[in-house]
């Protein structure tokens, strides 16, 4: 039996068109809806997977990770071309896979293997599909599918389950998002509330000096508790803010930080202007994995949501519960580093110190070694007095373009700026070029930097 969830969120588009009163007396009452009943038995099934996992040994959880590993072999070699063909490349027999420790044997999958062999790597055999498309902070969109039935049930369990590490939140809690909310053939809204599950949108492309005063009234209206943005969404909210004079922010219980790195110095303001725990949730499109860390503490994955290995440092995922188009040992370009643990005798990650983001999000310096921007302190280049934003290019080793958006771009001093560059990092030549805006995605992410380098061929293994 379908779910209602998956039934009506294919007329999302129109249901943001209708009337602000309609749409709010539709989703105050869907709302209010128990969610094992609109998302069917896959919520509360999932509830009680992540509730068992946790109360449990750690032979019972390897074993749990063992026979969901063995499940998507399995599907894949029986439904999936792809997946058969390679096994019987590799020599690799599913009924030989004894242990976890025999994974290492199973090839891996990257994001070039998806592209060239989509036609051969899903199925609607068991479950109906839907399309999905990577973007944002990623090099190359890349297109996929996932269960309709099951995916978004299994998302709201845990994504709920990452919320409530925030002392006090429940479900509806009156919620702040900074976020686009795009709709097909319409220009996105200044704010938007969300009555389903009561947030309140803010559209990045508005938030400016012009329509702050706007914004901070809805928001004393609205009488939030906690706030759900992309780091960099929020980061100019808050900039937005002191520039006008307002350099605190009261009455936030929580917050959480989604789909982008967070550089330090971003969480660092975050927790000085709203003074409260904050969340930061690491995952992926796809959904292979996914973490969370609270206060900048240790990364805790989520295991029964999918297998996360540490390979060379970077995290390979395998998908759980994918029965339309598993991602098996897909290499995530996402690099652990500091302190990690693991389960005993293995690869499988528990927590890790840091995710320092995407491959893509690493700078080259003159010596051919690697920076991850989300490690540089250039709190220094955002508090120039008039960068709005700023956006890192590069496309040599050793050279970067700082791209900076201003209001008030005859005042910008290039050579104040590359000293501020070099303070930041002196492992690189900078040149300095004003833009009018720096662009974001339909939902609002930023792209802190343009790599145009393949970066796996500074990595050492």
């Amino acid at each position: 039996m379908k779910n209602i969830d998956s039934i009506l969120h294919q007329y999302k588009n129109s249901y943001y068109r209708l009337p602000s009163s309609v749409r709010r007396f539709i989703g105050e009452l869907y709302g209010r809806v128990p969610l094992s009943v609109r998302f069917g038995k896959n919520y509360p099934k999932h509830q009680k997977i992540i509730e068992q996992f946790y109360n449990s040994d750690e032979q019972f959880q390897l074993d749990y990770m063992y026979n969901k590993t063995y499940e998507t072999l399995q599907f894949a070699y029986d439904n999936l071309p792809y997946y058969k063909e390679l096994f019987n490349k590799y020599d690799f027999k599913v009924e030989n896979f004894k242990s976890l420790d025999d994974y290492k044997s199973v090839p891996y999958l990257t994001r070039d293997d998806v592209l060239k062999n989509l036609s051969n790597m899903h199925t609607n055999k068991l479950e109906k599909e839907v399309l999905m498309e990577t973007g944002g902070t990623s090099m190359n969109a890349m297109k996929f599918f996932i269960p309709k039935e099951l995916s978004r049930a299994k998302e709201k369990a845990y994504f709920l389950h990452i919320f409530k590490q925030l002392k006090g939140y429940k479900y509806r809690a009156k919620t702040l998002a900074f976020r686009t909310i795009h709709v097909d053939g319409t220009e996105p809204k200044l704010w938007m509330h969300e009555p389903v599950d009561n947030y309140l949108f803010f559209s990045t492309n508005h938030i400016n000096n012009e329509n702050i005063h706007s914004i901070l009234k809805q928001i004393k209206k609205f009488k939030p508790k906690f706030i759900n943005a992309f780091p960099s969404a929020l980061h100019l909210f808050i900039q937005t803010c002191k520039k006008n004079n307002i350099n605190e922010f009261l009455n936030i219980e929580g917050i959480i930080l989604t789909s982008e790195g967070i550089p330090k110095h971003y969480f660092d303001e975050f927790k000085n202007f709203f003074k409260c725990n904050i969340v930061a949730q690491y995952g992926h499109t796809e959904r292979i994995c996914t973490a969370y860390s609270l206060n900048q503490q240790k990364y805790n994955f989520l295991n029964p949501y999918g297998l996360v290995e540490s390979v060379n440092n970077e995290i390979v995922g395998t998908s759980f519960d994918n029965f339309v188009m598993p991602f098996i040992r897909y290499k995530t370009k996402d690099f652990l580093s500091g302190e990690n643990t693991f389960f005993k005798n293995t690869n499988i990650v528990k927590t890790a110190e840091y995710i320092d983001g995407r491959l893509q999000e690493y700078l080259v310096t003159k010596n051919n070694t690697l920076i991850s921007i989300l490690q540089l302190s250039y709190d220094y280049l955002t508090n120039y007095e008039y960068a709005d934003a700023i956006q890192f290019y590069q496309d040599t080793p050793g050279y970067i373009t700082l791209y900076i958006q201003s209001e008030k771009p005859e005042k910008i001093h290039y050579e104040t700026v590359i000293s501020l560059a070099k303070k930041m990092s002196n492992q690189f030549k900078y040149q300095v070029q004003t833009v009018e805006k720096i662009e974001r995605t339909n939902r609002g992410k930023y792209k802190h930097l343009i790599q145009k380098l393949d970066i796996s061929k500074y990595m050492i293994n």
